[in-house]
Parts: structure tokens; C-alpha cells; sequence
């Protein structure tokens, strides 16, 4: 099944897809193909980082696990309302399966993110999901990021993501929003795992909301 032996980066960009976003939904897809292309260039990432798509409005996998060298990005469209309960329930279901893939494949990884961009409220029940995701990155399972517009709600999303705070996007600057996750992704890949996290501060494109 796994030709390419290399250790896995898994990531899930848990995006929001609803109606709200349609103004913004190109530049959504135009970051996408900017996050593959930065990361392309470099061979060892787009052979490690693997990356799946899940997009709520409704809950749908947009995209399944795939190495950055295979990926090519779906055309998101925007529609429906804002379950976001249902699609960390979703999204976390995804991580645990591709982390039993791995070993039952022998394949060593990276701890998996979560990438979670929105620009509204949960429509849905999301406490009981987010004490999961909490207990996931409490035991070292996870790296979780949330990423707002400014009509999104920061203090839902400052739950999620504790204790990294949540991200607030500027001027739908969403092509820089995923160069910088590319060029995060990078040195990640080549690192040691059980080195601790160190990111640049995402000045091109955001603010950390306190």
C-alpha cells in the first residue's frame, strides 16, 4: 500500500465551507494550490506532509490522506449552515484512522495537526467534541490550530484550540494564511518528533486573539 517509506506528517484542514463564505471561497481555493506549490518545493515535505480535506456545510471529506507529491487541490464550493460539533467529530475520526493505516503499515509519523479555518459560530452541539480534541492534545496527540475571520466566534475556537491561541485572519488573506502553514509544515517534516513545536509568528496574516 505505502510505496514511499518515508515518516508521515498528517494534516487535516478542517475548513468551513458554509454559506458565509461564499465572497471568499475562491481565495480559499487559490491558497490551497499555493500550499501545495510551496511545498513541492521541497522534496522531502511533499513526500512526508500528507494532507486530507474536510470542509462543513455539511460535513464532507473533501479531500482523503495524500502525500503533497500525489495532491491535487479540490474546487471548494460554499453552502449550508455551520455544524462544526459534527466536523471535529469527523475530523477526529480521520486522524485515528490514518494513525492505525500507519501502524499497520509500519510507517512511522509526526504528531497530526488539525487546521481549523471559520468565519461564523457553531450551528450545532460542540462542547462534548471539543473536551475530545482538548484530551487529544492534553495526552500529546495532537497539534490543533484555530483560525477566525473577524465575524467568527474567538471565544468557541479559544476552547478548541487552549492552549495555543486561536489566529484571527486578516483582510481574507488566505494564500498567505497557507504559505505560512506550507512553510511551518517544512522544517517539521525533517525534525525530530519529539522536539518541541517552533513556528514563526503569522505576521503576513495574522494576529493571535487574547
Amino acid at each position: 500500500m505505502f510505496l514511499n517509506p518515508e515518516r508521515r506528517c498528517p494534516v487535516v484542514i478542517l475548513q468551513d465551507t458554509s454559506a458565509s463564505m461564499l465572497p471568499n471561497i475562491e481565495q480559499v481555493n487559490q491558497g490551497l494550490r499555493s500550499l501545495r506549490a510551496d511545498l513541492l518545493t521541497d522534496p522531502l515535505a511533499s513526500q512526508r506532509v500528507e494532507i486530507a480535506i474536510v470542509t462543513f456545510g455539511p460535513v464532507t471529506l473533501a479531500q482523503d490522506f495524500v502525500t503533497v507529491d500525489q495532491w491535487v487541490p479540490p474546487r471548494l464550493g460554499a453552502a449550508g449552515n455551520t455544524p462544526l460539533g459534527a466536523a471535529l467529530v469527523y475530523a477526529m475520526q480521520q486522524i485515528q484512522l490514518r494513525k492505525l493505516v500507519y501502524q499497520e503499515a509500519g510507517i512511522p509519523y509526526y504528531r497530526p495537526w488539525l487546521w481549523l479555518v471559520t468565519d461564523g459560530a457553531p450551528t450545532d452541539d460542540w462542547k462534548g467534541p471539543v473536551a475530545a480534541v482538548q484530551a487529544e492534545i492534553q495526552r500529546g496527540g495532537l497539534e490543533m490550530f484555530t483560525i477566525g475571520t473577524e465575524t467568527a466566534d474567538f471565544g468557541v475556537l479559544r476552547q478548541i484550540s487552549k492552549p495555543r491561541e486561536p489566529i484571527r485572519l486578516r483582510e481574507a488573506r488566505y494564500r498567505e494564511m497557507f504559505v505560512w502553514l506550507s512553510r511551518s509544515l517544512k522544517p517539521v517534516s525533517r525534525s525530530d518528533p519529539s522536539a518541541p513545536l517552533s513556528l514563526e509568528p503569522p505576521t503576513d496574516w495574522g494576529d493571535s486573539r487574547k
